[in-house]
């Protein structure tokens, strides 16, 4: 095991993508609020994709560091999981179909697959949660923070009662309310 930190320039660069990513899942939430429902499916599509490819080049970027520094190229494919990597060039796969199907409460398509049902299931069990969100308070901490950042970093905190539901305003505004304005770096 290597116990040598990261190097400090490529920890800037991973922090600026990783920080490149969480704006592009901040626009993410906020397309898919009720007053965005004439451009939700364009918007959430080219902002979650965007920090998809954001997390990727981050990802490669530890990955060519690691190369560099003698990590065995199978070693390097079992942490880039990439028996687990899917294309979106290839679009929305049957899976995705089944899944959707599950969330939005659809007839049970007919099935010759165990995966499949699988998927169904997975689908229906993320319908049941969306009825209890305050089910989860990880979910709901993590939610408010990032509505409440996008808020103050637009200098919006006030259109947040118009679109969240009161809870979630009121926790987004919490945190927008406790963050500061950024100063410039001092030389």
């Amino acid at each position: 095991m290597d116990d040598t930190p990261m190097p400090e320039p490529l920890r800037r660069a991973v922090h600026e993508l990783v920080s490149e990513a969480v704006l592009n899942c901040q626009e993410v939430l906020r397309y898919t609020e009720p007053d965005q429902a004439h451009d939700w499916k364009r918007m959430t599509l080219i902002r979650a994709t965007d920090a998809a490819d954001t997390m990727d080049m981050a990802s490669m970027l530890i990955a060519a560091y690691c190369q560099k520094t003698g990590t065995a190229l199978d070693t390097l494919a079992s942490y880039l999981q990439t028996r687990q990597q899917r294309s979106r060039a290839a679009g929305p796969q049957d899976k995705d179909r089944e899944e959707l199907a599950g969330i939005l409460s659809d007839p049970v398509p007919d099935q010759d697959d165990q995966a499949m049902s699988l998927q169904f299931s997975w689908g229906q069990r993320h319908a049941k949660r969306a009825l209890t969100p305050e089910g989860d308070p990880q979910k709901l901490f993590t939610e408010a923070c990032l509505y409440g950042l996008r808020a103050k970093l637009c200098d919006d905190v006030d259109s947040l009662d118009s679109y969240l539901p009161p809870q979630m305003a009121v926790m987004a505004r919490r945190v927008a309310d406790v963050l500061e304005e950024p100063q410039p770096a001092q030389a």
